[in-house]
């Protein structure tokens, strides 16, 4: 049974999954049903957390939870960023949300969404210059924790 608050999400990509030829399993329905239920940025493996209760003995593969989430991404339904190096990636889904640039703590990892439309008038302005019209973009900024730096701890640095 699905949740109804991503139903509307669930039908477009299954449309999308079948127009690309790619069959339409329980496993994938979970794993995209539960993308979309999750409004935080997730890891695949965090995902793949998230759904082996639901799934029980019919598990899916961690493989599955990636290549489910390769075929989101080359849709446009969730957008990937590398946080730290080495640590992966983490998703979020994009379907239905305003645009939104990301700051991130290159201490704690933590991600901070933003919204400027000044940068985003900038940002027109400048591809324009350039000869081209934009069609989309990301923009993250890594950054070091100022109370890092000051006053020697990262507030959002969980401790080890």
């Amino acid at each position: 049974m699905t949740h109804q608050e991503v139903q509307p999400e669930l039908s477009e990509i299954r449309r999308y999954f079948k127009k690309v030829g790619l069959r339409w399993t329980r496993q994938r329905e979970i794993i995209v049903e539960q993308a979309f239920l999750t409004h935080e940025h997730f890891s695949a493996e965090g995902l793949y957390d998230m759904i082996k209760d639901r799934l029980g003995g019919d598990s899916a593969h961690l493989a599955t939870v990636y290549r489910t989430l390769q075929v989101l991404e080359d849709g446009g339904f969730v957008e990937g960023m590398e946080v730290n190096k080495g640590e992966g990636r983490v998703f979020e889904h994009t379907l239905g949300h305003e645009h939104h640039d990301h700051v991130i703590c290159n201490d704690c990892g933590k991600i901070i969404e933003f919204h400027s439309d000044v940068l985003e008038d900038l940002k027109r302005e400048e591809v324009l210059k350039l000869g081209m019209e934009m069609t989309s973009h990301n923009l993250r900024v890594h950054g070091d924790c100022l109370k890092l730096r000051d006053e020697g701890s990262c507030p959002n640095k969980t401790s080890e």
